[in-house]
């Protein structure tokens, strides 16, 4: 393709909706390179060995090739996509699917038409192309799952070559009782203070698709003592990590306490937990001392109608 600003835009929305779905996987290539080819393609193109549009061919026929030996069906367009920034090198791969709407015409006459649907990405994987060529590289490589087709993520998966998935879910929860254990001991004000930016620093790495780097983190949490909090993770922490991939459901988690049952749905800020809404563990009960104007309006135009 020639690439003009119709291209880059879209990328750029590609990207948006890649790196807004939650659930990724993050890893990296194997290393057995007979059956996943597509580390060794990457390092042939890096060299200059291979032009791009033969990188691009030999992606697009490997994939055919390991869709016709599965018993995955698929239709769109696989898309190849590589962009130089400032902090680095990217390559992206996107399954993207066609979407038919109908439009009327200045004669107003219906027609039908075809549109890529740049949010409805089927399969996509974003290698960081400086990560992987550094020496300390672990976790260069994300990969989307395919949601309620398993059969269909391990198809991708194995296609690219993808290995040593991060436990996001597992580092994430020791990274929040890690910040529970740091804020326990601080003023009541000053923990939910330090809580909600932790957590709102966190969200805001995962929408931009960074990784959130403890140090970094530590002086946003306290510019007066910037290395407290990430000494005191490096200390909780049997093999410290200089970073940390989020999962956003377990932050939000982290702030909000909810559930549901056939009945009763209910949620509300972790640090009303004590004051305004308190839990006996003896009786089973949750008892709600301040509630909220619209629910209170609510419950008594119920009862006026009984």
């Amino acid at each position: 393709m020639a690439i003009s600003g119709r291209e880059d835009e879209l990328l750029r929305e590609l990207k948006h909706s890649y790196i807004g779905k939650a659930g990724k996987a993050y890893g990296q290539f194997t290393d057995e390179a007979g059956d996943f080819p597509l580390r060794a393609w990457v390092q042939e193109f890096l060299e200059e060995k291979i032009p791009f549009a033969s990188f691009s061919h030999k992606i697009l026929n490997h994939f055919k090739l390991a869709l016709e030996q599965s018993e995955c069906e698929l239709e769109g367009h696989l898309l190849v996509m590589t962009e130089s920034l400032a902090d680095g090198d990217y390559m992206y791969l996107f399954l993207v699917d066609h979407d038919e709407g109908t439009y009327i015409d200045a004669s107003l006459d219906f027609g039908r038409s075809f549109h890529l649907n740049v949010t409805r990405v089927l399969l996509g994987a974003k290698l960081n192309i400086s990560d992987m060529q550094s020496s300390d590289g672990k976790h260069y490589l994300s990969v989307l799952r395919s949601r309620g087709d398993k059969k269909l993520t391990d198809f991708f998966w194995s296609f690219v070559g993808f290995t040593d998935k991060v436990d996001v879910a597992g580092d994430t929860s020791e990274f929040l009782n890690i910040v529970a254990a740091f804020t326990q001991d601080l003023p009541e004000e000053q923990a939910a203070e330090t809580r909600v930016k932790v957590v709102d620093y966190c969200l805001d790495q995962d929408k931009s698709g960074e990784t959130v780097r403890m140090e970094e983190l530590s002086a946003h949490v306290n510019e007066e003592a910037p290395e407290a909090f990430s000494k005191f993770i490096a200390e909780k922490q049997e093999s410290p990590k200089e970073e940390l991939i989020p999962d956003r459901n377990l932050l939000r988690q982290f702030m909000r306490i909810s559930g549901r049952s056939e009945l009763v749905s209910m949620s509300f800020a972790a640090s009303c937990l004590g004051e305004a809404i308190v839990y006996d563990a003896h009786t089973d009960t949750l008892t709600i001392k301040s509630i909220p104007s619209s629910l209170k309006a609510r419950l008594l135009k119920h009862m006026q109608q009984k």
